[in-house]
């Protein structure tokens, strides 16, 4: 076989497989990103929904009291106009991704961005990530506001 044959198997090898080369890093910096592009489309309400583990904690900037389980989220957000992408938008990016050695624990952090017609928010968040199955599921999820401009 030549040289120049091995090298290009090796090549496709590498790209059939670069998907399944990721690692549990990668994994929750997509499915953080995933998260957020949920919450544009879809609401801030049914992203937590769909991303957060049964047992999941919200702990919100400070405004109101933490929430404790997703069925406890599912009762908060019945009552919050905070959910609806046609009023109001949260997203966020990841600018950090951190897991633990065996792989079943991680947080990614990073800046988030509430807009509405009449306001917007920054800040910075950290989403505390738990593997569940197969899915990346979150476990916490704590947000701080940055300063208003005077």
């Amino acid at each position: 076989m030549s040289g120049e044959l091995m090298k290009r198997l090796v090549l496709c090898a590498l790209l059939v497989a670069g998907p399944a080369l990721a690692g549990p890093k990668e994994d929750i910096a997509a499915a953080d990103k995933a998260f957020s592009a949920l919450s544009v489309a879809k609401g801030s309400n049914a992203a937590f929904q769909a991303y957060l583990a049964d047992d999941g904690r919200l702990f919100g900037t400070g405004e109101v009291p933490p929430i404790y389980g997703k069925a406890a989220a599912a009762e908060a957000f019945q009552t919050s106009s905070n959910g609806d992408p046609k009023i109001n938008v949260l997203s966020w990016a990841p600018d950090n991704v951190e897991v633990s050695k065996d792989g079943s624990l991680g947080f990614s952090d990073g800046r988030w961005i509430f807009t509405a017609p009449k306001m917007k928010a920054t800040g910075h968040y950290v989403t505390v990530w738990r593997k569940v199955g197969t899915e990346w599921k979150v476990a916490a999820d704590m947000g701080t506001t940055d300063p208003q401009k005077k």
